[in-house]
C-alpha cells in the first residue's frame, strides 16, 4: 500500500474513533472567563507518557474537551483531524503526565485565602491532582467544587475522611479541622473502637464526599482490617499511616489498605516485641532505636508489592525535621554576643531528640534522613509502587510547590532514574487514589492532564522548572501567567 493511502486510512480510523464530525461545540469555560476550543492539537511534542515507555518524538496529542482523544505521529493526522481545531506547535516541548501530589494538607484549618494560594502554586507548578490527607471537609468540599468549575486555578482536589482511636482526638489539628464541632464525633473525623459499627462509620465517611478513608493512630490490626474490608465493599479506598499502633507496618500492609504513608514508620516492624508491648502498656513512649536491616522490614515491602499497596514515602518531611533539629543545635551552640548574659547551663552530651508526644501511647522507630532515603530505595528495589507525597509546603516565597523537592529527593538521593520518578509522580499517585483508569498516564480516554516542558525531563529534576504549560482537564494554564501573590497570614507548612 502506498504511504499516502496508508496515512489516509489511519486518518479516517482516528477520525472515526474520535467521533469527529463536521460540527463542533465549544467547551464551556468559567462564567465570565475564556472558553477553550473543543479540540486542541499539540503537534510535534516529545512524549513521555508515564506508562514506563521511553520518550517518543514527533507526536500529536489531540484533546477533545477535557479528555485526550488520541496520541499519534503528527504526520498521521489528516485534514479531517485539523479542521476546526486549534493547532499549537509543541515541537520544542516535552510532554509528561500531570503531576499528582499524593500527600498534602491545605485545610487543616479552614482558611480559603491560604488554600487558594497553595493550590494556585501547585497547579502552575505542574500539579493537576492533589490528595489532601485529612482536614476540614467543609472547606475541602468547597475548594473541590471551585476547582472543578474553574472558579479558582487549582488541581483537582480529592480528600480523606479520618478515622482514629479516641486518644488521637486531643490533637490540636483535629480540633482545628472540626472547628465548631467535637473532633471524633463528626463524620469526617470519627473516633473508632472495637465497638464501632463499621458499616455505619464507612457510610458516614463516604457521605462527606471523601475519596478515601484515612486511618491514623490507636487502631489495632483487627479493626483496621474490618474498616478496609467494609470500605472495599462500599467502593472507597483506605489510606493508612504505615504505623497506626497498636497495628504495626506488617499488619497494616496485610489489612487491605490502598496506600501507606511515611516510609520511616516501616521500621515499626522491627521494634522488638517486648519493647513494643511496654509502649502499649504505657511503660515507655517516644522514639526507640531499631535495626532497619531487620528482615521484618523486607517482609513489609514484599507484602506491599503483592497487594499493590502504594508507599507514600514523604521523605521531605524527615529532611525538614532534621533541618529544624540542626537549627536548634546551632542556636544552642552559637557564641553569645559580647556582654550578653550567660544562658542556662546544660550538661554536655549528644543533642536531644524531638520532644516526646504524650498524646500517643507507644513507641516509634527512630529514623533520620539517611534512613528514610535508604528505606525508600529498598522499597523501590523490592518493586513497591512509591508515590511522591510531601506532607508539607515550601516557604511562602517559593515559586514552585513542595512536590518538586520530593521529586528531587527521589532522583538525587534515592537514586531512581527520572523515567521511574515521573511514573512515581503521576501513575502511582493515581493508583493510590484508585483513579488509574482516568489519570496518571497520557493515553486516549484519560483526562487531558498534561505538563509541557522546554527541557528534557529525563536529564534530571531541575528540568521540571522549565515548565511552559500545564493542561488540566483540557484547560490551559501557561506558566508565564503565574502570579505567586502575597502569601496570606498563616501560610506556613502544616505537617501530618
Amino acid at each position: 500500500m502506498m504511504a499516502g493511502g496508508r496515512n489516509a486510512l489511519l486518518s479516517a480510523a482516528v477520525a472515526a474513533a474520535l467521533g469527529w464530525t463536521g460540527e463542533l461545540s465549544a467547551q464551556t469555560g468559567p462564567e465570565g472567563g475564556p472558553s477553550e476550543p473543543a479540540r486542541i492539537i499539540f503537534e510535534g511534542a516529545t512524549v513521555i507518557d508515564g506508562t514506563g515507555a521511553g520518550a517518543r518524538a514527533g507526536l500529536a496529542i489531540v484533546v477533545e474537551g477535557d479528555q485526550i482523544s488520541a496520541i499519534a505521529p503528527a504526520g498521521e493526522l489528516g485534514p479531517e483531524a485539523h479542521e476546526g481545531a486549534e493547532i499549537l506547535d509543541a515541537s520544542a516541548w516535552f510532554a509528561i503526565p500531570g503531576l499528582v501530589e499524593a500527600h498534602t494538607h491545605v485545610a487543616t484549618s479552614a482558611n480559603r485565602a491560604r488554600a487558594e494560594f497553595l493550590l494556585n502554586r501547585q497547579l502552575y507548578g505542574g500539579v493537576t491532582t492533589a490528595r489532601d490527607m485529612a482536614g476540614d471537609v467543609r472547606s475541602l468540599m468547597d475548594l473541590q467544587r471551585a476547582s472543578l468549575v474553574q472558579e479558582i486555578p487549582a488541581p483537582d482536589l480529592h480528600f480523606a475522611a479520618l478515622m482514629a482511636g479516641p486518644r488521637f482526638f486531643t490533637d490540636p489539628r483535629t480540633v482545628s479541622s472540626a472547628a465548631g464541632e467535637t473532633p471524633g464525633e463528626v463524620s469526617w473525623m470519627q473516633a473508632v473502637t472495637k465497638d464501632t459499627d463499621v458499616v455505619e462509620a464507612v457510610t458516614l465517611a463516604r457521605g462527606t464526599w471523601a475519596a478515601g478513608i484515612k486511618t491514623y493512630a490507636a487502631i489495632d490490626g483487627e479493626l483496621l482490617a474490618a474498616i478496609a474490608a467494609e470500605a472495599g465493599r462500599q467502593g472507597i479506598p483506605v489510606w493508612s499511616h504505615t504505623h497506626v499502633g497498636p497495628a504495626r507496618a506488617l499488619e497494616v500492609a496485610g489489612a487491605g489498605v490502598r496506600s501507606m504513608s511515611h516510609v520511616c514508620s516501616i521500621g515499626s516492624a522491627a521494634i522488638p516485641d517486648d519493647v513494643f508491648r511496654e509502649g502499649q502498656e504505657g511503660k515507655r513512649t517516644g522514639f526507640v532505636d531499631v535495626d532497619l536491616d531487620d528482615p521484618a522490614v523486607d517482609a513489609v515491602f514484599a507484602l506491599m508489592k503483592r497487594n499493590r499497596t502504594v508507599l507514600d514515602a514523604t521523605i521531605r518531611v524527615v529532611v525538614q525535621i532534621g533541618q529544624r533539629r540542626m537549627a536548634e543545635i546551632d542556636r544552642v551552640n552559637a557564641p553569645r554576643p559580647p556582654g550578653a548574659a550567660p544562658g542556662p547551663s546544660r550538661r554536655p552530651g549528644p543533642p536531644r531528640g524531638p520532644p516526646i508526644d504524650r498524646r500517643r501511647r507507644g513507641v516509634r522507630p527512630r529514623c533520620e534522613t539517611a534512613d528514610a532515603v535508604a528505606l525508600t530505595r529498598r522499597a523501590y528495589e523490592a518493586g513497591v509502587m512509591v508515590a511522591t507525597g510531601t506532607d508539607g509546603m515550601t516557604p511562602p516565597d517559593s515559586a514552585f510547590p513542595a512536590l518538586h523537592e520530593e521529586i528531587r529527593l527521589f532522583h538525587d538521593d534515592v537514586g531512581m532514574p527520572m523515567l521511574d520518578v515521573l511514573r512515581a509522580a503521576s501513575f502511582h499517585g493515581a493508583v493510590a487514589l484508585g483513579m488509574e483508569d482516568t489519570i496518571g498516564t497520557l493515553e486516549a480516554g484519560k483526562h487531558a492532564n498534561i505538563v509541557f516542558l522546554r527541557e528534557d525531563p529525563l536529564t534530571g529534576p531541575e528540568s521540571l522548572q522549565s515548565l511552559e504549560l500545564t493542561v488540566k482537564r483540557g484547560t490551559l494554564y501557561y506558566r508565564r501567567d503565574f502570579v505567586l501573590g502575597e502569601p496570606p497570614p498563616g501560610t506556613g507548612p502544616p505537617r501530618d
